[in-house]
């Protein structure tokens, strides 16, 4: 089903072909859209998740850094402290953001095959095209190659991974002024331009890294790697058996 089935010949076609395996099919393939609905909704639940749990971690680390500050008087221990602390947050704040990427481009795989199985409803009962949302052309393996995701340049910043790679990059410029400050070695002007600067220089990465995510982005990728765990996890439990019973089949 890589294309849309349009013409009444090819729709006749596919039922003919399946036979007394239509019922079958159409059950499978329901149970399939029922699967890839679950794992969009897992992909959107593990995106808001990660982005839950850096907030969280955001937020109490700049109330620890609040009380170490008075208690300190912004002294040596402040800058201890948050020179530790900050860099473990920015760590987490870089995984977090590449993972709210990947799970984005997952989504995104997830929603064109269900778009392939409306193709398949429409093509076995052509009377429900009106009620079915069904893309033209090949669904299944539109890419997003040089394709922008919205009409604005801040698309990019409007999600989840958007959000969280401004909140990074605030942490990283900060981290970097206060390494200045701690050395002394600038004036209060220098410390937040050179914050400012770094700051600007790492949200400029991310944008760069999930253009490039966006781009090389491919379903087959997606696909693959799913076939490949599960051929792997099928060949564990049986060992030789196993690969010499998949050997019989093939």
């Amino acid at each position: 089903m890589g294309e849309l089935l349009t013409s009444p010949s090819d729709r006749a076609g596919l039922v003919r072909d399946l036979g007394d395996r239509l019922g079958p099919a159409v059950t499978m393939a329901t149970t399939e859209h029922f699967n890839l609905q679950s794992a969009r909704a897992a992909t959107i639940s593990e995106a808001n998740g990660r982005a839950s749990i850096f907030l969280a971690a955001l937020s109490s680390n700049l109330i620890a850094l609040a009380f170490i500050g008075q208690m300190s008087r912004l002294g040596s221990a402040f800058y201890a402290f948050s020179l530790l602390l900050l860099p473990v947050l920015a760590f987490v704040g870089v995984v977090t953001f590449q993972r709210l990427v990947q799970s984005s481009l997952e989504d995104i795989a997830y929603a064109q095959r269900i778009a392939r199985l409306r193709s398949l409803y429409v093509a076995l009962a052509p009377e429900l095209e009106p009620y079915l949302l069904v893309p033209r052309g090949r669904p299944g393996e539109t890419l997003l190659h040089g394709v922008r995701l919205g009409t604005s340049v801040w698309q990019l910043l409007l999600t989840t991974a958007g959000m969280v790679a401004v909140l990074n990059s605030v942490v990283i410029g900060t981290s970097a002024g206060l390494v200045l400050a701690a050395l002394g070695a600038a004036s209060l002007g220098v410390t937040l331009a050179t914050g400012a600067v770094v700051g600007a220089s790492a949200l400029a990465v991310h944008r760069s890294h999930h253009r490039r995510a966006r781009d090389a982005y491919e379903p087959e990728t997606i696909d693959q790697y799913a076939t490949l765990v599960a051929d792997a996890q099928t060949a564990e439990p049986g060992g030789s058996n196993a690969a010499s019973t998949r050997s019989a089949r093939e």
